[in-house]
């Protein structure tokens, strides 16, 4: 190995820097749980570590991560959805920017409509406007086309908006 070239335990620690922290806020935008959401961030780490030398070619590597992070985290998500837990709203600021202009109350009142949304809704939702995906990268994460992702999205944001325009008395 030259000097100019990086070792491959550093690629893997700038690696690690950038995808480690976006994995744990797709994991508690999904709806997990601190205890839940640390084993399911380290599975999925260790998982891209074990598999290092080929997640470096693959075309989409946060995809892959967020796929490997769903698995990870889908059996315990579904117990969590079924027994109705929130999420710990003390860590809700890891998901959206405290710099919005969004109080605290509004952040939590955000959180409690997007657990009513269908799973499906939710995790596209959450990916495309608060994770900042593509459509393309929204379908890759979930195994579905991107036109699916899109009206996933869009019936999202309907009953979202739905959701709000009832809590103020008016219509969408």
């Amino acid at each position: 190995m030259t000097s100019g070239t990086p070792h491959p335990a550093d690629e893997f620690e700038s690696f690690f820097m950038r995808y480690e922290p976006r994995v744990r806020r797709y994991l508690f935008a999904r709806g997990a749980r601190s205890d839940v959401l640390e084993a399911a961030a380290d599975a999925t780490m260790e998982e891209a570590l074990r598999y290092w030398e080929r997640l470096q070619s693959h075309p989409n590597p946060q995809a892959w991560l967020f796929t490997v992070a769903a698995q990870r985290h889908a059996k315990s998500y579904k117990e969590h959805l079924r027994r109705k837990e929130l999420t710990d709203p003390g860590a809700f600021d890891q998901l959206i920017d405290t710099g919005t202009g969004i109080s605290c109350d509004e952040r939590l009142d955000l959180l409690r409509k997007l657990r009513q949304l269908p799973e499906q809704q939710r995790e596209a939702l959450v990916l495309f406007w608060l994770l900042d995906m593509p459509y393309e990268q929204v379908a890759d994460v979930m195994g579905i086309q991107t036109g699916t992702a899109r009206a996933h999205v869009a019936r999202a944001r309907s009953r979202l908006a739905q959701m709000y325009a009832d809590e103020e008395g008016g219509c969408a």
